[in-house]
């Protein structure tokens, strides 16, 4: 309640609000609600005491990563913790050690998910091996009836603290995700050892990297050296460009697949690079591209190149795939490993021949038994021995990356529909969250839903309220995700739609007031209430001057309804609205 009058609070009393809100994360044994509850006030002062939060938000991080192991508060805590991402100028000035505070709280609940999940299944094995009068079986008539038992509320409780577990770790990645992706290219080399050792001492596997943790460590080296601009300027989709006719050739290695599409009547190529968090492409000119390898191969082995290897496109374009598959494969991760060994100066050369690691090298990393220091820290978490920092990254990064080499290269089939149909679909899904959200406006007297869908204008104000909203996007020039909306150049969706994106999710709005929809033409009303109608979210700019019914706009999948209400007249001059239009075209 306090928030109301923040234009009457000093700076001095909005600080010392923050800090007694701070202090009440601590309160975990006497009054168990108290931590949610300030945690819920933490997250409204983000947005309404905003520069107190600033000048607090160290101190209170510090309280979080004392308060992780309460089972209660690990949604709360980590939303809050994922909220605050999504406001970057909370976090302009934090520092290594701000950074480091927010990823072990991350990794601790990773490593407490995984702990609690080896103590339950070694007490499911014990339980197992037990005879059903040490457990106190007896035979149950539902079962022999109906062949299953109904769910007990302490099975279905159950269920639900599984499903809430599973929602925690996901939320904990999710957390590392947006952070380092958030960092530039210099706090990301500081932060990465750290954040390598964390992910490998929480893995929950002794022989093998977890699905989660190999995506996650994936990821941190697939953007090492991106800034976050960088980042925001790659397609969330894989985008073929049009070289004309071109010959297409894909391999699998390990957990990646790489295309590789050649003009056959030019020298350009586009290379595909798909990892399990993403994908990247490039345009190369193929004759130089396999020259630069052959260097690249012959200097890593100490030998001089006699001579370059002819031009791949001298006979035909299918021979180029030959000389080029291991040359590629190879090349991609000597530079990798290149670049990331200068990140520690100093250090003695830990590099391992691709072909010469054996195939448990993960194994035998999470075991500890790949480490070269003489001096290893026993460290007693399981499953990893580790020595220092950097050392142990380096000899995780040559690990990963060589193992990626151990697998040959399988070439797929060539001209195979089955093939050409996966790779679409895998092209096309996106690789950060998408979301759709439905934007209403009800004019002054509206309550019916032909009335609303039929709205092609808006007052000032609901322009005003679009505008904080996103970016306009032309949909003819659209080729990442767009919600259904059409993109074939026809506008039969209109021609313009908002968008936002940040580093880890992307929102597409389905504006009605941007929609075509005439009193004639009943088709442009039902494709209008088809894309509003599946979405899960709907704002409702409302100037009805009544209450909003919920059912206004029926549908089967409108969970969520946000309703904003103009109360201060307060809008922009035609010239402000303007300029915010040239602006965002020019984007």
């Amino acid at each position: 309640s306090f928030m109301h009058y923040k234009g009457w609070i000093k700076r001095d009393q909005q600080d010392l609000l923050i800090s007694t809100l701070g202090d009440g994360l601590m309160m975990t044994s006497g009054a168990p609600e108290a931590p949610q509850i300030c945690l819920h006030a933490l997250g409204v002062a983000m947005l309404e005491l905003h520069g107190a939060m600033v000048r607090m938000l160290p101190s209170i991080l510090q309280n979080l990563v004392r308060i992780y192991s309460a089972a209660q508060l690990s949604v709360h805590l980590l939303e809050f913790v994922s909220s605050i991402s999504r406001n970057q100028g909370l976090y302009t000035n934090f520092r290594k050690g701000d950074y480091q505070v927010l990823f072990a709280v991350a990794i601790n609940y990773i490593r407490f998910h995984n702990n609690q999940r080896r103590r339950e299944t070694s007490l499911s094995t014990n339980t197992a091996g037990a005879r059903p009068a040490d457990v106190g079986e007896k035979s149950d008539p539902r079962r022999q009836s109906t062949g299953a038992i109904p769910a007990s509320p302490s099975e279905k409780q159950l269920l639900n603290d599984v499903a809430l577990s599973q929602y925690v770790l996901v939320m904990a990645y999710q957390v590392i995700d947006v952070y380092f992706l958030s960092l530039t290219p210099a706090l990301k080399a500081e932060m990465f050892d750290s954040i390598i050792v964390g992910l490998l001492q929480s893995n929950y596997s002794r022989s093998n990297l977890d699905e989660v943790n190999e995506v996650c460590l994936d990821m941190v080296l697939q953007n090492h050296s991106r800034s976050s601009e960088d980042i925001l300027g790659l397609s969330d989709v894989t985008v073929q460009e049009d070289f004309g006719p071109v010959v297409e050739r894909h391999w699998i290695q390990h957990n990646g697949i790489v295309t590789i599409r050649a003009q056959k009547e030019g020298l350009m190529a586009q290379i595909i690079e798909r990892s399990c968090s993403g994908a990247t492409s490039r345009i190369v000119d193929l004759p130089a591209e396999v020259s630069r390898k052959y260097v690249e191969r012959a200097e890593r082995t100490e030998r001089p190149p006699t001579s370059l290897p002819a031009s791949p496109l001298s006979d035909s374009p299918v021979s180029a795939f030959g000389s080029l598959s291991q040359s590629a494969s190879r090349g991609r991760s000597i530079g990798r490993n290149r670049r990331l060994h200068s990140m520690a100066p100093g250090l003695p050369s830990l590099h391992h021949e691709p072909d010469m690691l054996p195939h448990d090298s993960i194994a035998r990393l999470l075991r500890g038994e790949l480490l070269s220091q003489s001096d290893l820290s026993r460290a007693p978490r399981f499953p990893m021995r580790f020595g220092a920092a950097p050392c142990l990254a380096l000899e995780f990064i040559n690990a990963y990356q060589g193992l990626q080499n151990l697998d040959v290269p399988v070439m797929l089939p060539p001209n195979f529909e089955a093939v050409a149909r996966s790779l679409r679909i895998f092209d096309n899904t996106a690789m950060v969250d998408t979301h759709k959200v439905s934007v209403a406006y009800v004019g002054p007297g509206q309550t019916t839903e032909r009335e609303i869908l039929l709205n092609q204008q808006g007052s000032p104000a609901y322009w005003n309220f679009l505008r904080g909203m996103g970016h306009i996007r032309r949909l003819g020039q659209m080729k990442d995700f767009s919600a259904g909306l059409d993109t074939s150049g026809q506008d039969s969706d209109g021609r313009y739609t908002l968008g936002w994106r940040d580093l880890i999710a992307k929102l597409i709005f389905h504006v009605g007031t941007l929609m075509p929809a005439r009193e004639d033409k009943q088709e442009q009303i039902v494709r209008k209430k088809a894309h509003m109608g599946n979405d899960f979210v709907h704002i409702v700019f409302n100037e009805s001057g009544r209450d909003y019914e919920f059912d206004t706009i029926p549908s089967q999948f409108n969970f969520v309804q946000i309703i904003v209400t103009p109360v201060d007249g307060q809008v922009p001059t035609p010239e402000d609205e303007a300029l915010w239009l040239r602006s965002d075209l020019s984007k």
